[in-house]
């Protein structure tokens, strides 16, 4: 009689719980509560008033492509987000302080190597970027020795990437005089 007891018992629990996930699986399906409920309908006005915008990069940036990101930011912040630009580009024909919209398509162009300056020399008309350049290659820009090379380098490890050229002028040594002969030569 003990193994019918025990038998009787197994199958009492394999039907009390069989039941009890039948009993909450109805429970649940009639306490759920749908996201229209809680936000209420979409109406078109509120989808007009996303927050995000689509912008697209391209040129002579680090990691071009389409980016979702929060109206209001600049282009700078684009392409901060794109991985800075890159060493041929050309930074100063774009406007870093643009903002951004939806569908908006930045170019970041592109100096080719070996192109020619204006000037009637014909010197490479390569511009440094004050955000990436080693020691030795600031070094080589006018007005620019070892110690100010340095000094520039302490200054964007400290206060992180310049977002303009202006800001060259904050690096102690380099004073108004100094960036005029500068700005023609460096990108950020």
């Amino acid at each position: 009689m003990d193994g019918k007891r025990s038998k009787l018992a197994v199958g009492l629990l394999i039907a009390l719980a069989v039941a009890g996930t039948g009993l909450y699986s109805w429970w649940q399906k009639s306490t759920m509560v749908t996201a229209a409920q809680i936000i209420g309908p979409v109406s078109s006005e509120s989808m007009v008033k996303n927050d995000k915008v689509m912008v697209y990069i391209s040129g002579g940036i680090n990691r071009p492509g389409v980016y979702e990101v929060q109206s209001g930011l600049r282009v700078l912040d684009v392409v901060n987000l794109a991985g800075g630009v890159t060493p041929n580009a050309d930074a100063n024909r774009i406007n870093m302080a643009q903002a951004v919209k939806d569908g908006l398509h930045v170019s970041v162009p592109v100096v080719m190597a070996g192109s020619q300056s204006e000037n009637p020399s014909g010197s490479n008309n390569e511009r440094i970027s004050i955000n990436k350049a080693s020691k030795s290659e600031l070094d080589k820009l006018p007005g620019i020795g070892p110690a100010i090379a340095e000094r520039i380098i302490e200054y964007r490890q400290t206060n992180g990437a310049f977002k303009e050229l202006d800001e060259l002028k904050k690096v102690p040594g380099i004073g108004e005089s100094k960036f005029k002969k500068l700005v023609s030569k460096i990108t950020l």
